[in-house]
């Protein structure tokens, strides 16, 4: 009897400690539960916040390269409106020149005035093309960096001065032809040694000294010439024009990203 009371206790121990040890397992499975749950939410807050640091700190990269594409980009304009100061100036002295020379071939003027009609001959060639200062734009296109700059109204500005620049160099390709006819057909009145000394030493032009004449008074000859020149007159007054409109479109331009960008 005193065996069957000890097993008895010795089982009601057993079921004690089994009871205890489902609690024990119980609670550590809510506890494991509650900890996964924190630690999951610890870990994706910690992800989150580091995807918004990130992207932080990659708008402030982005904005900061933006910012010196723009400096750069007003500094390209600067070189540009000085260059386009001296083509315009060229043209401006071009065209009078130009008109006055057509004066003198459709009148008794080039035998008077042989030395104006040499020397005003002579800068036709006189003048070379506008070439834009673009290392920051190639920049921005080549790479797809077109994307940095955010304010469409900048961009819209910019496509449209380009668009002007490309236009001036087809004008300015279209006077290259024309000199280079004039080169072909000019020998057919002009003097090749009295043309030839209206250029100095230094490659500048110079005026003669005498009273060079045309090799022949042909009227059909000359007047193919002043044709030519004529048509070289036109030309260059247009190229005046664009490139005046060029030069304020650029001052404009650097004008609104100063603004736009709250550079001094």
């Amino acid at each position: 009897m005193a065996e069957n009371k000890k097993s008895t206790e010795n089982q009601a121990s057993e079921n004690q400690q089994e009871i205890s040890n489902n609690e024990v397992i119980s609670q550590t499975k809510k506890k494991n539960w509650r900890s996964y749950f924190k630690e999951f939410f610890m870990l994706f807050l910690a992800v989150f916040c580091g995807f918004l640091a990130e992207n932080y700190r990659e708008a402030l990269s982005n904005k900061k390269i933006e910012k010196d594409y723009i400096i750069s980009m007003i500094q390209d304009l600067q070189a540009d409106t000085s260059n386009l100061q001296g083509y315009i100036q060229i043209r401006k002295e071009k065209r009078e020149m130009l008109d006055s020379l057509t004066i003198l071939l459709t009148t008794d003027g080039h035998k008077h005035s042989g030395n104006a009609t040499y020397y005003f001959a002579r800068h036709i060639f006189h003048g070379d093309p506008f070439v834009q200062t673009d290392g920051t734009i190639l920049q921005l296109k080549n790479a797809g960096n077109l994307r940095f700059i955010k304010k469409g109204n900048v961009v819209s500005a910019l496509l449209n001065y380009e668009k002007k620049v490309k236009e001036l160099a087809e004008w300015d390709e279209t006077d290259a032809r024309m000199r280079t006819t004039f080169r072909e057909i000019g020998g057919s009145i002009f003097r090749a040694n009295d043309f030839y000394k209206t250029m100095g030493s230094s490659l500048s032009f110079v005026r003669p000294t005498d009273n060079p004449q045309l090799v022949t008074d042909d009227l059909v000859a000359i007047n193919n010439v002043s044709f030519q020149v004529q048509y070289l007159s036109t030309l260059t007054l247009g190229n005046f024009f664009r490139a005046t409109a060029m030069k304020k479109e650029a001052a404009s331009l650097i004008e609104l990203m100063k603004e736009e960008y709250n550079l001094e």
